[in-house]
C-alpha cells in the first residue's frame, strides 16, 4: 500500500522534488534521518531524560498504534474484507494500487489457531499473501511467483494453520504450521486484476479464500468464513491524521496497553529497559511525565518520522528505489516512517517499488507535460509492472477518463522500434497517444508516481536494470 508525498514532510518534498538525482539526499538534519536506530538518542546513564525517552517511545510504538487504529475502524477480527477496484474517493490508506484487489483480515490468535486456505488460481495470475505481526513486519509472504516451502504445502489449495507466540499443540492434518510472534496480526492479500472486466473473476477467487478457527476445521466445518466485498475505507480520514491528533499521554498510554497483547521482540529489550524509566511498559502509564514534555515529544517524533529518508535506497534518474523492505529489526525510525507512508508494504522480492515526485506546473504556472521512455527491451523485468499517479495527499488522481494506472491493463503500445513512451500530463493527449500510454496527473500542485514491479527479476533487484528518467517536454 504506500506513502503519500504529503506525508513525507516538507523537507523530504523539497529535496526530492523534480526530475534529477538529488545529491546528498540522505544527509538530513542531525537525528532526523538515516538508518541509525532511534535508541541512540536517550541517555543510558544518570537521571532519565523524559523528553528524549518519550520521543523514542513515540517512534518505537508508531506502527503498533497505526495498525491498531486501522483495526479499530475496520471489520471484526478473524473475518475477511475484500476490496473492489479503488478510485480517488478511497482514502483510508495512501498509495493504493490499481493492479490488484486486496483481501485483508485482522487476526486475534489468543484463543486458538486459525486455518487460512488460499484457493487455486490461474497459472499466469500473480498473487501475494503477507502475514504481518502487530508491529507491521512481514513474518511470512506466500506468493505465486516466489516458491517457498510454505507455498508448496500440499496444494493448491494452499492450507496453513496460523498460531500465536504461546500456542502449543497439534495442527490439523494437511496444513502447514506458520508461527506468528504476536496474537494480533494481519493477513494482507493481493490478487492481480487485469482491468474492470476481470475484477469480477478476481472477486470470485476472493470469495473462495477461507479463514476458519482450527477447532471448526478439525470438525470438518470448512464453510464458516465470514467475508465481505466493499470499497476500501471510502471517505474515511487517513489513520496518519487521526494519530497526529492524539496528545502525548493518550498515545503513550495506548502503547502501554497494546504492549500487553503484542509483546516486544527480544531485540527490543535494551530500549524497553530505558522506556520503563518513564512508565512505558506493558500495562504501564506515563502519568508521572508532565503533559508539556509528552506533547513536545510528539512534535519532535513526528518531525523525525516525516523527515526520514531511506539511506539504503538507490536514487537513479530521479527515482527512489528502496532495497530494504519487509522487516526493520531495531531500526525503529525506518519502521515508523514506513508505517506512516504505507503500512504493509511487500518485501522487495515480491514487489519492487520505485517512487518519483515532481511539480505539475512550471515557475510561471504553466502546465508541465512529461514523457517516460522505456528503450527497446527495457520494459520493467517482472511478472508484470504498472505505473500509478497520486496527488499530493497520496491518493489516486481524479480524472474524467477514469485512468489511474498504466502498464498492463489496457496494455501499453510499443513504437515500431520496440520502445514504449508513457505520456504523463493532465491534458488528454488522445488520439495521438494510445489510451494505454497516457497517465493523467493533477492540474496543479505536486504529484508522485509509483512504479511497481510484481515478482521482479534479479536485474531489477540488483540494480542492473534501472527505471528511465521522466523528462519534461519543451514545447
Amino acid at each position: 500500500m504506500g506513502g503519500s508525498a504529503a506525508e513525507f514532510g516538507e523537507l523530504s518534498r523539497r529535496r526530492l522534488l523534480g526530475l534529477g538525482v538529488v545529491a546528498g539526499v540522505g544527509a538530513v538534519l542531525p537525528g532526523c534521518g538515516g538508518g541509525a536506530p532511534v535508541s541512540s538518542q536517550a541517555r543510558t546513564t544518570g537521571p532519565p531524560d523524559p523528553l528524549a525517552l518519550a520521543t523514542e517511545a513515540y517512534i518505537y510504538g508508531y506502527p503498533l498504534i497505526m495498525l491498531d487504529m486501522m483495526r479499530a475502524a475496520s471489520a471484526p477480527t478473524n473475518t475477511l474484507d475484500h476490496s473492489v477496484l479503488p478510485d480517488p474517493l478511497d482514502r483510508g490508506v495512501a498509495r493504493l494500487s490499481h493492479d490488484t484487489l486486496y483481501s485483508q483480515a485482522w487476526l486475534d490468535l489468543a484463543d486458538q489457531p486459525l486455518v487460512l486456505q488460499i484457493p487455486e488460481m490461474e497459472a499466469d495470475r500473480f498473487w501475494l499473501f503477507q502475514l504481518l505481526d502487530g508491529w507491521g513486519d512481514t513474518v511470512h509472504d506466500l506468493s505465486s511467483e516466489q516458491p517457498r516451502t510454505t507455498v508448496d504445502a500440499a496444494g493448491p489449495p494452499y492450507t496453513y494453520t496460523l498460531v500465536g507466540p504461546k500456542w502449543t499443540g497439534a495442527v490439523p492434518q494437511a496444513t502447514t504450521l506458520l508461527h506468528l510472534p504476536s496474537n494480533l496480526a494481519t493477513v494482507l492479500g493481493r490478487i492481480q486484476v487485469n482491468g474492470p472486466v476481470d475484477a469480477t473473476r478476481v472477486n470470485d477467487r476472493q470469495q473462495r479464500i477461507r479463514l476458519i478457527p482450527a477447532d471448526a476445521w478439525q470438525r470438518g466445518d470448512h464453510d464458516g468464513t465470514i467475508s465481505r466485498s466493499r470499497q476500501i475505507d471510502r471517505g474515511m480520514e487517513p489513520p496518519a491524521k487521526r494519530i497526529a491528533a492524539m496528545d502525548g499521554r493518550t498515545y503513550l498510554d495506548r502503547l502501554c496497553r497494546l504492549l500487553i497483547t503484542n509483546p516486544p521482540a527480544a531485540a527490543d529489550a535494551p530500549l524497553l529497559d530505558r522506556l520503563a524509566r518513564i512508565g512505558v511498559l506493558p500495562g504501564g502509564s506515563v502519568d508521572a511525565v508532565p503533559m508539556a514534555v509528552l506533547d513536545e515529544a510528539v512534535r519532535a517524533a513526528r518531525r523525525r518520522i516525516a523527515e526520514w529518508t531511506d539511506p539504503t535506497a538507490r536514487r537513479v534518474n530521479g527515482w527512489e528505489v528502496p532495497v530494504d523492505r519487509g522487516t526493520s529489526g531495531t531500526d525503529y525510525l525506518r519502521r515508523a516512517a514506513t508505517a506512516r507512508r504505507s503500512p504493509g508494504q511487500a518485501p522487495i522480492h515480491d514487489i519492487l517499488y520505485a517512487e518519483l515526485w515532481a511539480p505539475t506546473t512550471d515557475d510561471s504556472g504553466r502546465p508541465l507535460r512529461y514523457r517516460i521512455r522505456f528503450a527497446p527491451d527495457q520494459w520493467p523485468p517482472a511478472a508484470f509492472a504498472s505505473l500509478t499517479a497520486y496527488g499530493p495527499d497520496g491518493f489516486l488522481v481524479p480524472n474524467s477518463a477514469g485512468i489511474y494506472t498504466v502498464g498492463h491493463s489496457p496494455p501499453v503500445m510499443a513504437a515500431p522500434d520496440g520502445a514504449v513512451d508513457i505520456a504523463v500530463q493532465h491534458a488528454d493527449p488522445r488520439p495521438e497517444i494510445p489510451a494505454g500510454n497516457w497517465l493523467p496527473i493533477p492540474a496543479t500542485g505536486e504529484f508522485s508516481l509509483t512504479l511497481r514491479l510484481y515478482a521482479p527479476r534479479e536485474a531489477a533487484i540488483d540494480g542492473t536494470w534501472e527505471p528511465p528518467p521522466m523528462t519534461p517536454l519543451t514545447t
